[in-house]
């Protein structure tokens, strides 16, 4: 039995399809709401002739990426995805992680049909191609001496410091964190009840307070939090995988690393107790109520 619908959505798919047998360029929005059509047929019919649009003026591609990446997530059939991947394959060169992200999805995912597979993985390559192409045409500085520095060597800085640094630039800001590592233990003139080295009356109060508690603790040890990213977390108890951080002081520089210490906790979706000098007068009591939060005291 004919569907009664049939003549609307065919005269929909008729317009796709002579849209992009004429090349009609100026009609690439046409197109792009043609996509939203309720009828699987239109949709692809619109992503086909977007495509054929897409290859005769490539440079739709950066009006069209954002309609097409909000399409591919909504689209559940197979073949409509398929087409409209053929469109997005031809926006490659201006791709963002985003987008990648969900290419990468497609292509991995097992529940996808092969020729669906088959056409996002072809996206990924053609997208990290051009990742690489616009990298090598990048100039890299080091964030010390502003001097033009080699990818190889922005990328060692990048993966240690977190910045791009030249050669000479890293041996001293080694020789500086050697020096931040004695001076942080010179600092440690005081001791816990369970006889740990620490920097301030404040750690110690924590420190007495968690061996009065029978918690075991790793105090001011490089632990990985985030990423491939090391931090020296205060306080750090594996049993119950939370870390104490004691902001003890208010300078500038101080608070902007509490900040990204902060966030690269947050990030990483990790359990941290904050304390402030401020709370001194109450230390254990706020410890107490904050850590009862995860585990019974």
């Amino acid at each position: 039995m004919k569907d009664p619908r049939h003549d609307e959505f065919e005269a929909l798919r008729q317009r796709a399809v002579e849209i992009g047998r004429n090349g009609e360029t100026v009609a690439y929005r046409e197109l792009l709401e043609l996509m939203k059509s309720e009828f699987p047929i239109v949709r692809k019919a619109a992503a086909g002739a977007l495509v054929k649009l897409l290859e005769r003026m490539p440079t739709l591609a950066g009006v069209c990426r954002v309609p097409l990446f909000s399409a591919i997530r909504a689209e559940t059939g197979e073949q409509v995805l398929q087409y409209m991947l053929k469109a997005f394959l031809r926006c490659a060169g201006d791709f963002t992680r985003l987008d990648l992200d969900l290419l990468r999805d497609l292509a991995r995912n097992p529940s996808r049909k092969d020729y669906v597979r088959a056409v996002a993985s072809e996206a990924v390559a053609a997208g990290e191609a051009e990742e690489r192409r616009r990298e090598a045409l990048r100039r890299h500085w080091c964030a010390r001496c502003r001097r033009p520095v080699t990818a190889e060597e922005s990328a060692r800085g990048i993966a240690k410091y977190g910045k791009p640094y030249c050669h000479h630039c890293m041996e001293e800001r080694a020789l500086e964190g050697i020096r931040f590592e004695q001076d942080v233990e010179k600092a440690k003139v005081l001791r816990t009840r369970d006889d740990v080295a620490v920097q301030s009356r404040g750690e110690k109060r924590i420190g007495d307070w968690l061996a009065a508690h029978r918690i075991a603790y790793v105090y001011d040890e490089r632990i990985v939090v985030a990423g491939d990213l090391a931090l020296r977390p205060d306080f750090y108890l594996p049993e119950f995988d939370i870390y104490i951080e004691y902001w003890g002081m208010d300078t500038p520089e101080y608070v902007a690393n509490m900040k990204k210490k902060r966030f690269l906790y947050q990030r990483d979706r990790k359990r941290l107790v904050s304390l402030s000098y401020r709370d001194f007068d109450r230390l254990e009591e706020l410890l107490s109520e904050k850590l009862s939060r995860y585990f019974r005291i």
